[in-house]
Order: C-alpha cells, then structure tokens, then sequence
C-alpha cells in the first residue's frame, strides 16, 4: 500500500514529535503492509513554513537510517498546504512541494469554515498544470452538510484523498456517513492515514481494510490504495470516472 497522507516527519508541526517517535510510526507502517508514504507536514503560513529544501534534507536523512536498519519503505516529499491564495504561488516558487515532485499537489481547507475562493484555487493550480488533490473531505462541515460541492470540485479538475480512519469513525459518525456518501458516488481517488502518532492509524489497520472490504470490495480498496497511489509515484494520470450525484443536504 501507499500512504498518500501522513505526518512523520518529527518536529516540524503537529505530527511526529522526536525521530524516535518517527521510526516508531515507520516499523507500525511496515508491518500494516505500508511500502510508501508521502510526507505532507503541514504548511499553513505563519505557523507551519518548512520549505521544500528542509523537507528534502530531513526526509534524506531518515532514508538513510531506513535503508541502514533494513525497513523496507520509501518516503517521499510533499505537503499538506493550508488554502490561500499565495497557494499556487508558493508551489510555483518551490517553497511548498507537491507530492513526490509530481503534478499532484495535497491541500486542506479549514474544517468549520467555508472559503469562499476554492475554486478559483482549483483553477489556478489546473491552469499550472497541477492536480489537485483535496484532503479529508468528508471531515468539512461544508461537505458533510452538502456532499454535492465535492463533486463540483471533481468537475472542476480536483480529486480527493480521504482518510482510512474515518470509516472506524475516528471523526464522529458524521464524517463517517460522509465517506460512505462520497465512496457510494465513486468520488474518493485516494486514501491516506494523516497518521500523526505511534500507536495510532497504522495499528488499526486490519480493521479499517475489513471495513473498507465491505463496503467498496477489494478491487475498490486496491484502486484507492495502490494503482491510484501509484500514479502519483509515477507522475501518471489515470483515468477519471465522473461520480454519481449526490442528492439532499444535511438537515
């Protein structure tokens, strides 16, 4: 499998705190059966601002003591990118990385709060020849109250990367539902842990599969998880099947 959304990188925002809790979250993702993982720390200016060349240096660092210990797994730059408008100017700048140096590009919207520019933000970074990829989305109160903007962003040029736990209800039951709206839709292109401690995601994954099993089947889950993934590894695009729409609000 390949982790398209995680925080390991130790010290440098909310996620791992030390690089031992680092190889700590790397031996869970190898024996969940992990074999790449795309960094994506935050970058959220004013408060998380690790540029591209610092991610570079730590990420080669801790390579160099996986491939010294023997781990088999793969870690590959990138970032979770605060929305803003400076957004595509910073990744064009090179200070905020796309995931694996390809085209697609991870950025998060704030949980409670609409913006109001979203998809002139998608525009931009299509217009750039970038592909942008929405994290979490089933955690958005925007979503979760109208399912159906998730799609305008899908035909706006955007995927979605949703995260494994929600369907344990990591969330509360309200992203839960959420995913499974989004999955039934055939509107989710990515799944990643946003892994952020040791003994966390990466311990419950046996569980989480069996739930993604019966809900998408297997085949589903290995498009999401690897083939999809893969392209990202490979800066491939793969073939877009339009979701269904997705009826009603949240009343």
């Amino acid at each position: 499998m390949i982790d398209t959304h995680s925080h390991i990188l130790p010290s440098v925002d909310d996620g791992a705190k030390d690089i031992v809790e680092t190889f700590r979250i790397l031996n869970e993702a190898c024996d969940a059966g992990f074999t790449d993982i795309f960094a994506t720390s935050h970058y959220i200016e004013g408060e998380y601002e690790f540029n591209k060349t610092d991610r570079k240096y730590i990420i080669d660092a801790i390579m160099q003591k996986v491939n010294d210990e023997g781990l088999n797994i793969n870690i590959h730059i990138g970032a979770e990118g605060y929305i803003s408008n400076d957004l595509p100017d910073l990744i064009k700048e090179g200070v905020v990385p796309t995931l694996g140096e390809s085209r697609y590009v991870l950025f998060e919207l704030p949980l409670r709060a609409k913006v109001m520019y979203t998809d002139e933000v998608i525009l931009k970074l299509t217009k750039m020849n970038l592909i942008p990829v929405i994290a979490h989305p089933e955690r958005y109160e925007l979503i979760q109250d109208d399912p159906g903007i998730a799609i305008d962003w899908i035909e706006a040029g955007a995927l979605l990367q949703c995260n494994y736990a929600s369907i344990i209800g990591r969330y509360g039951n309200t992203a839960k539902e959420t995913l499974y709206k989004l999955l039934d839709a055939n509107a989710v292109h990515f799944l990643g842990t946003d892994n952020h401690r040791a003994g966390s995601i990466y311990t419950r994954m046996d569980e989480i599969k069996k739930e993604f099993r019966k809900r998408i089947g297997r085949d589903k889950l290995y498009e999401l998880s690897e083939l999809n993934p893969r392209c990202i590894l490979n800066n491939e695009e793969f073939e877009i099947e339009m979701p269904k729409r997705i009826k009603g609000k949240r009343r």
